[in-house]
C-alpha cells in the first residue's frame, strides 16, 4: 500500500471510521513508520484535545490562555508541516493581531461561532486531505499505467529472448553441424590428396612400364631382323662349304690319280680345309647366334615373364637406385644384367669375381650359387649371367651379388653389392 493511502487511512482513524482489520493494518504500519506516527498523532490531539475545549467553562481567564496557547501552537505546527510539503497559504493579519484561536479563549467569544469555526477549519483541512488523496491517487494511477506498460514490455522482451534463445539453440546446433561437415570436408580433401598423389604414382609408373614395353618390342624387332640376316648368312655358309667340299672330294680323287704332284695339290688341301673350317666355325656362329635368336624370342613372348629391377645395396644393408635389370621366366630360365658393377663397387674385377646367389627370401636359408658374372659388353659395362636350371630356380624367390676371390666361393663370404626379389606377379605386356 502506497504512503498517501495511509494518509486517508489515518484521518478516518482520526475520525473513528475504521473497520477493525483496516484499523489493526493501520496501526502495524504506524509502527514502523515515523512519518506516519506522528501525523496520526497531531490529529489525535486536534480532535481529542484542541475540539473538547469548546465544551469547557470559558470564563476564567487561564482556561482561555491555555486554549489560547494550544490554538496557537496547533497553527503554527499546521503551517510549518504546509510549507514543507510545498502547499501555498495566504495569511491576512489583522492589524490588532487577534486571531480566530485567540478569540476561542476570549470571554466575549460565542460559542456557536467556535463550533461553526472549528466545522469550517475541519472542513477545509479534510477537503485538502481529500486534494491530496485525489492527487495520489492520480499518480498511482498514472503509475499504475505506466507500470502496466513497463509490465507489458517486459512480457515483450520476454517472449523476444525465448525466441532469441530459440534461435541461438538453432543457431549452436548449425553451427556444431558446420563444424562436423568441416571436419568431413577436410577428410574428404586430406583422402583426395593421397588419392592425387597415389593416382601420379601409378600414372609414372604405368608411363616407365609403357616406355620399356616400346624398349622390349624394338629389340624383338631387331633381334628378328638379325634372325632373318644370320639366316641369309647360314645359307650362303651352306652353299660354299657344299662348293668347298665338292672340291676337296675332286682334289683328293686327282690326288690319287697324281700322287707325284701332291705338293700343289696337299698345300691346296691346307688351304680348302681352312677354309672349310672357317666356314665350319661361321656355321656353329651362326647356329649360336640363331639358337640365341630363338631364346630371345621365347623369353620375350613367355607369358610368366617378369621384369625385375636390380637394386644396389648400402653397406647397411638398405637398397637404393636400381642398378641392372632381371629377366625371369617361371621355372625356365633367368638373366641377370648388371652395370657399372666395376666402377662403383670397391673390389674391381681384377681383384674379385662377381658371383650370383639365389635363395628364399622367406627362410634366409638354402643359398645356392647360380655362377659368375661375365662382362658381356666393355663400352657399357654391362654384366650378364644366363641360368637355365629350372630345379633350382623353382626353389629360389630373390637373388643377390657378392665379390668373392677369383673363381667363387661355395658360400657368400662378402656383403650383399646388388639384390632382386623374384617372386612378382608377371608384367610382360
Amino acid at each position: 500500500m502506497e504512503h498517501e493511502q495511509y494518509a486517508e487511512l489515518i484521518v478516518l482513524a482520526a475520525g473513528g471510521q475504521l473497520s477493525g482489520e483496516e484499523y489493526d493494518h493501520l496501526r502495524a504500519h504506524v509502527e514502523v513508520c515515523a512519518c506516519c506516527r506522528r501525523e496520526l498523532a497531531e490529529y489525535q490531539d486536534m480532535v481529542f484535545t484542541q475540539f473538547p475545549l469548546t465544551g469547557f467553562d470559558r470564563t476564567g481567564e487561564a482556561v482561555g490562555a491555555q486554549v489560547a496557547e494550544a490554538a496557537h501552537d496547533y497553527k503554527n505546527r499546521f503551517m510549518a508541516r504546509a510549507k514543507a510539503e510545498g502547499i501555498p497559504l495566504s495569511i491576512v493579519e489583522e492589524a490588532s493581531k487577534k486571531t480566530f484561536w485567540a478569540a476561542l479563549g476570549a470571554k466575549q467569544a460565542w460559542s456557536p461561532l467556535y463550533a461553526c469555526a472549528a466545522v469550517l477549519v475541519l472542513s477545509l483541512f479534510s477537503g485538502f486531505v481529500a486534494y491530496r488523496l485525489h492527487a495520489a491517487r492520480t499518480r498511482e494511477f498514472a503509475q499504475s499505467g505506466e507500470k502496466q506498460d513497463l509490465q507489458d514490455q517486459i512480457s515483450a522482451l520476454r517472449i523476444r529472448n525465448s525466441e532469441l534463445d530459440g534461435r541461438v539453440s538453432e543457431l549452436s546446433k548449425i553451427s556444431g553441424q558446420t563444424t562436423e561437415a568441416k571436419a568431413q570436408l577436410s577428410a574428404t580433401r586430406s583422402q583426395y590428396t593421397e588419392l592425387e598423389a597415389r593416382y601420379a604414382t601409378l600414372e609414372a609408373e604405368v608411363k616407365g612400364a609403357a616406355l620399356r614395353a616400346e624398349a622390349l618390342q624394338a629389340e624383338i624387332q631387331g633381334a628378328a631382323s638379325r634372325e632373318q640376316n644370320l639366316s641369309a648368312k647360314l645359307e650362303d655358309t651352306k652353299l660354299s662349304l657344299a662348293s668347298v667340299s665338292s672340291e676337296l672330294q675332286s682334289l683328293r680323287k686327282a690326288r690319287t690319280v697324281e700322287v707325284a704332284s701332291t705338293t700343289d695339290q696337299v698345300s691346296r688341301m691346307k688351304e680348302l680345309e681352312a677354309q672349310l673350317g672357317d666356314a665350319n666355325d661361321s656355321l656353329d656362329r651362326a647356329k649360336k647366334l640363331l639358337a640365341a635368336d630363338h631364346d630371345i624370342r621365347d623369353l620375350m613372348g613367355a607369358r610368366t615373364l617378369h621384369i625385375t629391377d636390380v637394386y644396389d645395396v648400402d653397406s647397411h644393408g638398405k637398397t637404393k637406385s636400381p642398378f641392372g635389370r632381371v629377366f625371369y621366366t617361371e621355372g625356365k630360365s633367368l638373366i641377370f644384367y648388371a652395370f657399372d658393377l666395376g666402377k662403383t663397387k670397391r673390389a674391381s674385377f681384377s681383384e674379385r669375381s662377381y658371383q650370383l646367389w639365389g635363395y628364399q627370401e622367406a627362410s634366409g636359408l638354402s643359398t645356392q650359387s647360380l655362377g659368375m658374372l661375365y662382362q658381356d659388353d666393355q663400352k657399357q659395362n654391362r654384366w650378364v649371367l644366363k641360368f637355365n636350371d629350372p630345379a633350382v630356380l623353382s626353389a629360389i624367390d630373390a637373388v643377390f651379388v657378392t665379390a668373392e676371390p677369383p673363381g667363387g666361393s661355395e658360400k657368400p663370404t662378402g656383403a650383399k653389392l646388388l639384390y632382386a626379389y623374384l617372386n612378382t606377379k608377371p608384367n610382360h605386356p
